[in-house]
C-alpha cells in the first residue's frame, strides 16, 4: 500500500496550526512510516491518526513531513528498524516483551481495543467443526492458524490451544484451504477485508462470525529509545485528537463494519488472558476504549463465554 506523495501531502497537511504568535523557524521533524504492499484498513486509519497527531501537536512541537519506507517490511523487520541508527521513525504492534524492551511504546490504544476480538476465518467443508463449537474447551481441539512473531501466538498457547505456525501472511490462506489447520486467527476488522480479496480463488473460504475470542490487545505505536520527545509528541497529538472528537469520527469511518459483527445475538465470546502483557495495561488505557471491550474484559472470567 504505497502512498502517493500527494495523499502525503494531504495528510501532512489535514489541520492547520493554530499558533496565537508566529513561532521562531524550526527544522522540520521527518517521521517515517512503514510501507505494506497489502491493502489494510487498520493501517490506512493508522498513518491518517498519525499525521493527525502531529499536526494537531505542531504548535508545541514544530513542523513535520511524514515520508513512507520505499520497500515493505515484516512486522519483526519493523522493530530493527526501530532501532538506533535504523530506516524507521513509527511502527504498529501490538505490545510483547520484545517490543517493549527493545522499543519505547507510546501508551495509547489507537485502536479503541476493538483489536481484542479476534475472529476466524475458516473453509466452508468445516462447518459442521465449527457448528459444535459450544465451549472454550470444543475451540481447543481445532488448531489455529499463525504466522511467525504474531503476538496472539503466546496467548493461545499458554491457554493451551492448538496453534499451527505457518509461514507469511500470504501463504496463511492456502494452508488453511489444504487443511494445515481448521481456522486462521484474524482480527474483527481484519476478517471482511481478507474475506472480499480471496474469496473469488478460494469459493470455499468463509468468516466464522458466531463465536469470537476476545484477549486485551493494544494497539500502539511504537518509536526508537532514543527518540522519547517523538513519543511524548505522539501521545501529546493523540490526547487531543480524542478530546476533540476527530479520533472517533476518523475510527468509525474505518471501522463501521467491523463494529457490526460484534452485534450478532448469538456471539459466544471466549475470553483468555493476554500473557504478553499485564492487567495494568487495560487499566491504563480504560478512558480511551470502546464500551464493548470494558464489557468484555470485565464481564466473566478467563475462559468461560457469554452471547452478546
Amino acid at each position: 500500500m504505497r502512498l502517493l506523495p500527494a495523499l502525503l501531502l494531504a495528510l501532512a497537511g489535514a489541520l492547520p496550526c493554530q499558533a496565537a504568535t508566529p513561532p521562531a523557524p524550526a527544522a522540520v521533524q521527518v517521521v517515517t512510516i512503514p510501507y505494506m504492499e497489502r491493502e489494510a484498513p487498520h493501517r490506512v486509519y493508522a498513518d491518517r491518526l498519525l499525521a493527525l497527531a502531529l499536526s494537531l501537536s505542531s504548535d508545541r512541537y514544530g513542523p513535520y513531513r511524514l515520508e513512507q519506507q520505499k520497500q515493505e517490511s515484516v512486522i519483526r523487520r519493523q522493530l530493527l528498524e526501530l532501532e538506533p541508527g535504523g530506516t524507521l521513525s513509527v511502527a504498529v504492534a501490538m505490545p510483547s516483551a520484545e517490543w517493549l524492551e527493545r522499543a519505547r511504546a507510546v501508551r495509547f490504544p489507537l485502536m479503541k481495543g476493538l483489536s481484542s476480538f479476534r475472529f476466524f476465518l475458516g473453509s466452508k467443508a468445516n462447518q459442521p467443526l465449527y457448528d459444535g463449537v459450544h465451549h472454550i474447551e470444543d475451540l481447543k481441539r481445532l488448531s489455529i492458524g499463525q504466522s511467525p512473531g504474531w503476538s496472539t501466538i503466546k496467548p493461545l498457547q499458554d491457554s493451551g490451544f492448538r496453534v499451527g505456525i505457518g509461514g507469511a501472511h500470504a501463504t496463511l490462506i492456502p494452508m488453511l484451504q489444504s487443511g494445515r489447520f481448521q481456522l486462521l486467527m484474524r482480527s474483527v476488522f481484519e476478517v471482511g477485508p481478507e474475506l472480499q480479496a480471496h474469496q473469488r480463488q478460494q469459493p470455499d473460504l468463509m468468516i466464522v462470525d458466531d463465536f469470537t475470542v476476545f484477549t486485551y490487545m493494544p494497539m500502539y505505536y511504537f518509536v526508537a529509545r532514543d527518540q522519547p520527545r517523538l513519543a511524548e509528541r505522539i501521545e501529546y497529538g493523540l490526547k487531543l485528537a480524542h478530546a476533540s472528537g476527530k479520533l472517533d469520527r476518523l475510527f468509525v469511518q474505518y471501522f463501521g463494519a467491523s463494529l457490526a459483527l460484534l452485534k450478532h445475538r448469538q456471539l459466544k465470546v471466549f475470553r483468555i488472558p493476554n500473557t504478553n502483557i499485564d492487567p495494568g495495561f487495560f487499566q491504563r488505557d480504560r478512558p480511551f476504549l470502546l464500551d464493548a471491550v470494558i464489557a468484555a474484559e470485565l464481564s466473566a472470567a478467563p475462559g468461560t463465554a457469554g452471547a452478546r
